[in-house]
């Protein structure tokens, strides 16, 4: 696309975090560099969390809440994922938290509210911005090194995107990063029930391709969603 360089484009906050977080998800399918995802997706992560804010929301509660829901009602379900449910010792621990919660098997995850201290605020974004913090500066660290365990770009991408959702209205799950990003999550994660009925089958295709060729079979699944789009 060209534009006359006499013309002035403004963008939003919520714009720049949308197109930054979608350029991510379709960097993250195409097998680009890891570091390079991080840094874009950690941009659009940071934007999102401050917009939250700054309408009197809670990015670290809200994502505090869902991690409880959805671990409690799975283990109320009998529907905890796979890798939970092959951790003995945080298996244990998430029904000792179900003892403990009012969440139930039919419980709605608006329904749960949670209250938490200033250190579990300070802990969750350390965590979350230790590997972006390391790629943006180097003035204090210029020796520090950087282990790659620690960038977990699908994790980043799936909580930007539930941030960047909890901000705009329309259903925008199914714009197409989005719609591949959840179809893959579930995937990766082994989710096998409670799976919507509509993209049930999408999510079978793609635990059929062998797992080293997931990633670029979601890179064509999104093009041609794109493409049917136009």
């Amino acid at each position: 696309m060209t534009r006359n360089s006499s013309e002035n484009v403004y963008v939003t906050k919520l714009s720049a975090a949308r197109r930054q977080l979608l350029a991510a998800i379709r960097l993250y399918f195409a097998g680009e560099d890891e570091l390079a995802v991080h840094t874009v997706a950690s941009a659009a992560y940071r934007i999102t969390a401050d917009l939250k804010a700054k309408r009197g929301g809670d990015e670290v509660g809200d994502y505090i809440q869902r991690a409880t829901f959805y671990a409690v009602r799975g283990y109320r379900r009998g529907t905890l994922l796979p890798a939970i449910e092959e951790d003995a010792e945080l298996k244990q621990w998430i029904g000792k938290l179900a003892d403990s919660v009012p969440i139930s098997s039919s419980t709605k995850c608006e329904e749960v509210k949670v209250r938490l201290g200033d250190q579990v605020r300070r802990d969750y974004w350390a965590e979350m911005n230790s590997a972006s913090n390391f790629l943006k500066h180097a003035d204090r660290d210029a020796s520090a090194t950087l282990s790659l365990e620690e960038v977990d770009n699908l994790r980043l991408l799936v909580v930007a995107f539930s941030s960047y959702r909890d901000l705009v209205e329309e259903a925008v799950e199914f714009e197409p990063e989005g719609l591949v990003l959840l179809l893959y999550s579930m995937t990766v994660t082994g989710v096998s029930k409670d799976i919507p009925e509509d993209i049930r089958d999408l999510v079978g295709r793609i635990k059929d391709v062998p797992r080293e060729q997931r990633l670029r079979y979601c890179s064509g699944l999104l093009e041609s969603i794109k493409g049917t789009n136009r």
